[in-house]
């Protein structure tokens, strides 16, 4: 039992704070009634303030678009740009933009306006440093234009810009296709009543999807060959060797039968 002329109140948060307060100052007022007025309105406006709403500042810099293509062809003419739009408050100093390479700690590509950019480890002679996405002192370097994109610079793209105050990023994926540079089927004898059918990609990335249909049915979608081998090789340039290969009968082949190898 509470004791008499007091009720407790189950309350959380600020409001319990402030009964107690309450509770506190009326006592005292039977007491002090010039601390009642004035230390305890002090303590109790500082409860309010202390749960008042955090005031939003404007950001320095917010970045409102990272232009990454998915994908883009190996030694493609021209090379390939990946830009990095931002907008920056009025008077903000302290600008950099610096782009990531999957993991690494350090940029490959840095850009502070007033100085040259620089590019750094495998990106040192891929980056074209005289690129210009603008005229505009703030925005001119930004973007990364790769020369001569080469399989290897498949990957995650981080795009940093940041100020004395503030940072932003984005991060996108690019890949660095490479067509096959060679692709040949080719058949051999097993023994008297078997042939084995041999589909051969190579030079190619990303890894491929490789099928054999019996032509001479007819939805070549629904009858892929079954028990197909497939062999997967890594090749030195990190392009992929792929071969799929199948025994067929002599009974399951008549005249009208033609044998496609699908490249996906």
């Amino acid at each position: 039992m509470a004791p008499h002329g007091i009720t407790f109140l189950r309350l959380t948060g600020w409001t319990w704070k402030i009964v107690l307060a309450l509770i506190a100052c009326n006592h005292l007022a039977l007491m002090w009634p010039f601390f009642f007025a004035v230390g305890c309105n002090a303590k109790i406006e500082n409860q309010f303030k202390l749960q008042s709403a955090p005031v939003m500042r404007e950001r320095g810099v917010t970045l409102t678009e990272l232009r990454v293509p998915t994908s883009v062809m190996a030694s493609v003419k021209n090379g390939v740009v990946l830009d990095c739009l931002y907008t920056l408050r009025p008077n903000s100093i302290g600008l950099v933009v610096a782009w990531y390479f999957n993991n690494s700690a350090r940029p490959v590509y840095q850009w502070i306006p007033g100085q040259k950019p620089l590019s750094i480890g495998v990106f040192r002679h891929r980056a074209n440093l005289d690129y210009k996405v603008s005229d505009d002192n703030e925005t001119m370097h930004r973007a990364l234009h790769i020369i001569n994109p080469t399989i290897e610079l498949s990957g995650d793209y981080r795009c940093v810009v940041s100020t004395y105050h503030d940072e932003d990023f984005m991060i996108k994926r690019m890949i660095v296709y490479s067509p096959e540079k060679k692709f040949d089927v080719y058949q051999k004898r097993v023994n008297n009543d078997t042939i084995r059918v041999t589909c051969m990609v190579s030079g190619v990335y990303p890894v491929p999807r490789l099928t054999l249909y019996n032509n001479s049915v007819t939805d070549k979608q629904s009858y892929p060959l079954v028990h197909s081998r497939v062999d997967i090789n890594r090749l030195k340039d990190t392009s992929y060797e792929v071969i799929i290969s199948v025994l067929i009968n002599d009974d399951d082949i008549t005249t009208q039968s033609t044998l496609d190898c699908e490249l996906k």
